[in-house]
């Protein structure tokens, strides 16, 4: 049984397309993902437990550290935080696996920013903003500084 040629081309286009949700933002894609649907950030790190020596909070004097990273993205991501898990913050901006650190900074390709992971363990379940510009003056923690962040020109300077 053959079907006409419009219908083949209705059939080939449904099965080809890759807007194929449902509800509202049926035609809308984010990424990889409908709009809505998308995953938590965290979904794929693993993440340590806490070990019975450490306190909660942050941990060591990488907070502290003078200096700011990388202008990863200018939005902070949301996270859902759990008790008893750590989390090491990236402070350079070159981690793949943003917001959490991959151990991009020790790589000969970084240039030496002299900053390192800035590691945090949750007393409770909690959800936060992690930044993302790396320019707070609260890390891990978002603290608007994303709203002064300028893009710089990348022309600027080229015929001075």
């Amino acid at each position: 049984m053959r079907l006409s040629q419009s219908v083949q081309v209705y059939v080939s286009l449904v099965r080809n397309s890759q807007k194929t949700g449902f509800g509202p933002n049926r035609l809308h894609r984010k990424g990889t993902h409908f709009v809505g649907t998308e995953p938590p950030a965290l979904k794929y790190h693993l993440l340590q437990d806490k070990k019975p020596s450490q306190e909660y909070g942050l941990q060591g004097t990488n907070h502290e550290l003078p200096g700011t990273g990388k202008v990863h993205s200018k939005l902070p991501t949301k996270v859902h935080m759990k008790k008893d898990k750590v989390y090491a913050w990236c402070s350079c901006g070159y981690s793949g696996s943003q917001p959490l650190c991959d151990g991009s900074h020790n790589s000969i390709r970084i240039p030496d920013l002299k900053l390192k992971p800035v590691r945090f363990i949750p007393e409770k379940d909690m959800t936060v903003w992690l930044c993302n510009c790396k320019q707070t003056k609260n890390r891990p923690f978002c603290d608007g500084s994303h709203k002064l962040v300028t893009d710089e020109d990348k022309k600027a300077g080229l015929f001075d």
